[in-house]
């Protein structure tokens, strides 16, 4: 289960109001992103990433070859030299 509906993570800085979205705050750094353009990435298909993008709140998105944009990191797992590509 989540943080309790009155945890401070919650409270929006500087009021005494709380915000209850499901993501994450836009003031919180975002770690660098896991792969790069040119990698080769498993996802159902394979597909290469043509682009590194982020969400408003700083969020890693991808764009894949045929796919389109707004792929997350934890829908994708990077290709090995055992998988077949092309």
């Amino acid at each position: 289960m989540g943080k309790p509906l009155s945890h401070e993570d919650y409270r929006i800085p500087g009021t005494n109001m709380f915000s209850f979205s499901q993501w994450s705050r836009e003031n919180i750094p975002k770690p660098p992103p896991k792969f790069k353009v040119g990698d080769v990435v498993v996802l159902t298909t394979k597909r290469e990433i043509t682009h590194v993008g982020e969400d408003c709140d700083g969020t890693i998105l991808y764009t894949l070859d045929g796919l389109g944009p707004g792929w997350s990191e934890e829908s994708l797992e990077l290709a090995t030299s055992d998988d077949d590509f092309w």
